[in-house]
C-alpha cells in the first residue's frame, strides 16, 4: 500500500485516477492547483505523485523540484493531455520518474504506478541503514532490517511485534535514527508503568499551581517528542480509558497541559511495541479496534532467538567483547561445546537472556581466555542440559508401521521374546542417555548428578556398566 498524491485541474481525471489506484489498495489525496498541492504535500508524506503540467496557477514542472525535495522524496510521474516531446524531456531532466499522457489506457496508468513504486522500493533497499546496535547478518535479520529501513523513511506509524528480549526498543531507536526526524528526540513511554492518574501529568505536563505540589511549569513527554519520535513500549498494557486518550491525541495531534486552557499542537512519529497478540486482544475486547488500526500502518515482526540460531556466534562475540572491555578484562571466546549448548537451548528470554548468561560466564572466569561448560553456574548448566535431553527425546519418533505389513513380517523383533527385547532396548536407551549426559556436562560430576537426580555411587555404577567415563571428579571419588 502506497500514499499517492494526484495533482490535476481536471476533476473527472482526478476522480478516475483516484478510483483506479484506490482499487489496488493505495491511499490517494488530490489537489487541483499548485497552491493546493503545496498544502497537501505539507500535510502528509507521499510515495508517488502524479503531476499535471498545465495547472491554473502555473506549470507543474515548476513544482517538480520542490516535490522531489520533500522528506519522503516521492517519485513523480508527469501527466498531460497534450503530447509534448520537449516537455517530456524537460520533465525527465528535472527529476521526474516517467511521463505519461492522459489518453493512455487504464493498464498503462496502473503499470506506470506499479513500476514507479517498485523502483522506489529497490532504491530504498539499497540505501545504507544505521543499525543502532542491532547485531545479525543472516537472511532473516537482513529481511527485517530492510523492512525497518523502508518504514523509517516514511512517516507511517509502526508496530513492532516480538517476544520479550527480542530488541523492540533497539529497532524503535533504529527507525528514529534512520528517519528524517533523527535530529530530534526519541521519547520512550513505558506503558506498563503508566497509570491513569500519571498519564496526563507525565505525557501532557502541567502548569504551576495546577495541583498540590505543582510548584513550577513542567513540560511533558509530548513536548520533548515534538519533531521527533514517540515510542510506546508494551502498548498492550494500556488500560482501555488510556487507549481512548491516545486515540484522541493521534486524531487531533494536539494536547492540553494540566491546568492550562489552551491546546498545543504537536508533531511526532509514533512507534509502538507489543509482545502480545493485539488482534486477539481486539477480538477479546481488551484493546480498541480503532486504535489498533491507527498504530499498525506498518507491522514488523522480530524473530525470537530460537528461530535464528545462525545469529548466535555473531551475537555472543559482540556481547562478550563488550562485556570484557567494560570490565577491562582479557578478550574471551566460547568453547565449541558451549556454542553447541546455546544452539540447542530454547532461549525463552531471547537476546536479553543470552546477555545475562554471558555476564555469568565472564564473572565465573574473568581471566580465562576460553569459556567452558564448567564455567556456567550450576542452575544455568542444569537448564541447558535439561533442554538438550528434552530436545533429544522430542526428536526420537517410532517409524510408522506399513499399512499392509503382515503380522509376523521380518523385523528386528522377529524370533525375540518380549523380556529379551525389553532388556536390550532398555540398555540402549540407558547408555544413550548417560553418553549425552557426559557430553552435555563437560565431564562435571556434580552437574551430572544434579541433572540425572542420581547419587554419586549410583551414577558411577551405571557409567561402569556401559563402559563410560567422566573426565571430572566428585569430592571423595577416585578419578577414573
Amino acid at each position: 500500500m502506497a500514499r499517492i498524491l494526484v495533482i490535476d485541474d481536471d476533476a473527472f481525471f482526478r476522480e478516475f485516477l483516484r478510483r483506479l489506484l484506490a482499487g489496488d489498495g493505495h491511499v490517494l489525496a488530490t489537489a487541483a492547483s499548485l497552491a493546493e498541492a503545496a498544502k497537501r504535500a505539507g500535510e502528509a508524506e507521499f510515495d508517488l505523485v502524479f503531476l499535471d503540467v498545465r495547472l491554473p496557477d502555473g506549470s507543474g514542472l515548476d513544482l517538480l523540484p520542490r516535490l522531489r525535495a520533500l522528506p519522503g522524496e516521492p517519485e513523480v510521474v508527469i501527466i498531460t493531455g497534450v503530447g509534448d516531446p520537449d516537455g517530456a524531456e524537460l520533465a525527465i531532466l528535472s527529476g521526474a520518474w516517467d511521463y505519461i499522457e492522459k489518453t493512455a489506457s487504464q493498464e498503462a496508468l496502473r503499470l506506470a504506478c506499479l513500476r514507479a513504486l517498485r523502483f522506489r522500493e529497490k532504491k530504498q533497499d539499497s540505501l545504507p541503514v544505521r543499525r543502532a546496535g542491532i547485531i545479525g547478518s543472516g537472511p532473516v535479520m537482513e529481511r527485517v532490517l530492510r523492512q525497518m529501513g523502508r518504514a523509517a523513511r516514511s512517516q507511517a506509524n509502526v508496530l513492532l511485534f516480538g517476544e520479550t528480549g527480542t530488541g523492540k526498543e533497539l529497532f524503535a531507536r533504529a527507525i528514529h535514527d534512520n528517519s528524517s526526524r533523527a535530529g530530534a528526540e526519541c521519547v520512550v513511554v513505558d506503558c506498563a508503568g503508566l497509570s491513569e492518574t500519571l498519564m496526563a501529568s507525565e505525557l501532557f505536563g502541567h502548569r504551576k499551581g495546577a495541583f498540590t505540589g505543582a510548584a513550577a511549569d513542567k513540560p511533558g513527554l509530548l513536548a520533548r517528542a515534538h519533531g521527533g519520535t514517540l515510542f510506546l513500549d508494551e502498548v498492550s498494557e494500556l488500560a482501555l480509558e488510556m487507549q481512548k486518550g491516545f486515540l484522541r491525541l493521534l486524531e487531533s495531534r494536539a494536547y492540553r497541559p494540566v491546568g492550562d486552557n489552551r491546546e498545543i499542537a504537536v508533531d511526532f512519529r509514533l512507534v509502538c511495541a507489543s509482545n502480545r497478540d493485539l488482534a486477539a486482544m481486539v477480538a477479546a475486547g481488551a484493546f480498541r479496534e480503532d486504535l489498533y488500526y491507527r498504530i499498525r500502518a506498518v507491522t514488523i515482526t522480530l524473530p525470537p532467538l530460537r528461530e535464528v540460531p545462525e545469529e548466535l556466534p555473531e551475537l555472543t562475540e559482540h556481547h562478550l567483547t563488550r562485556l570484557c572491555r567494560q570490565g577491562r578484562l582479557p578478550l574471551k571466546v566460547l568453547a565449541p561445546e558451549v556454542l553447541d549448548l546455546f544452539r540447542e537451548y530454547a532461549w525463552p528470554g531471547n537476546v536479553r537472556e543470552l546477555v545475562r548468561v554471558l555476564e555469568a560466564l565472564v564473572a565465573a572466569a574473568p581471566l580465562e581466555p576460553e569459556l567452558l561448560p564448567s564455567h556456567l553456574p550450576r542452575d544455568l548448566r542444569v537448564g541447558f542440559v535439561r533442554s538438550r535431553v528434552a530436545r533429544g527425546r522430542r526428536g526420537t519418533a517410532l517409524p510408522d508401521r506399513p499399512a499392509e505389513a503382515p503380522a509376523c513380517a521380518a523385523s528386528p523383533v522377529a524370533g525375540q521374546n518380549w523380556n529379551d527385547y525389553k532388556r536390550v532396548a532398555h540398555d540402549r536407551v540407558e547408555r544413550d542417555y548417560f553418553a549425552q549426559l557426559i557430553a552435555s556436562c563437560g565431564g562435571d560430576v556434580r552437574a551430572a548428578m544434579d541433572v540425572s537426580g542420581l547419587s554419586q555411587s549410583r551414577l558411577y555404577g551405571l557409567l561402569r556398566k556401559h563402559g563410560l567415563h567422566l573426565t571430572g571428579e566428585a569430592p571423595g571419588e577416585p578419578q577414573h
